[in-house]
């Protein structure tokens, strides 16, 4: 057990054993996590190669962004990768699809990170042009070194509840 602090009026002397302890426990904290609001963390790239790749109608792909027991909540379903590979390459006309990101947040803790971002996805299919945003959040795992995909949590947003003000990042 660290020493109380205390203050030796006598010997004008304080120990300070006390209080080094915590601001040594509090600088291991901060440096261990890191917090993130500006620039995209790394955490967020296999959700835009996810995202990428389902564009592209890529299971392999889609796959290799997530782990092995990747779950994906949509719309209060509970889907694994599998299901939303099937999702996506199901046949269907036609279409090109756009995908736009603006993360919230970001928070790292070691291997384990969380982002949270807005998702909009600009589908053309036969001429008309539609409009889908989500709110999302994804928790990330490092696998050998690597962000990947562990659990993916969407909620798609009527039009009318939509923030104005995002500002939208195409990824290619």
């Amino acid at each position: 057990m660290p020493k109380q602090f205390s203050l030796d009026l006598k010997r004008g002397t304080v120990t300070l054993l006390c209080l080094s302890r915590s601001a040594y426990y509090f600088a291991i904290l901060f440096f261990c996590t890191q917090w993130s609001d500006a620039a995209d963390h790394a955490a967020l790239e296999p959700v835009k190669k996810l995202f990428i790749a389902m564009s592209a109608r890529d299971g392999d792909a889609m796959r290799s962004t997530g782990t092995e027991n990747f779950q994906l909540l949509e719309q209060g379903e509970v889907w694994s990768m599998d299901k939303l590979v099937s999702v996506v390459k199901a046949p269907r006309k036609t279409s090109e699809r756009k995908n736009f990101f603006q993360q919230i947040a970001a928070r790292q803790s070691g291997d384990m990170a969380w982002v949270s971002y807005w998702n909009k996805a600009e589908i053309t299919r036969e001429g008309e042009l539609r409009k889908i945003v989500w709110l999302e959040s994804a928790v990330m795992i490092k696998v050998q070194g690597q962000w990947t995909i562990q659990l993916l949590h969407s909620t798609r947003v009527e039009a009318d509840k939509q923030p104005k003000d995002i500002e939208w990042n195409l990824i290619e």
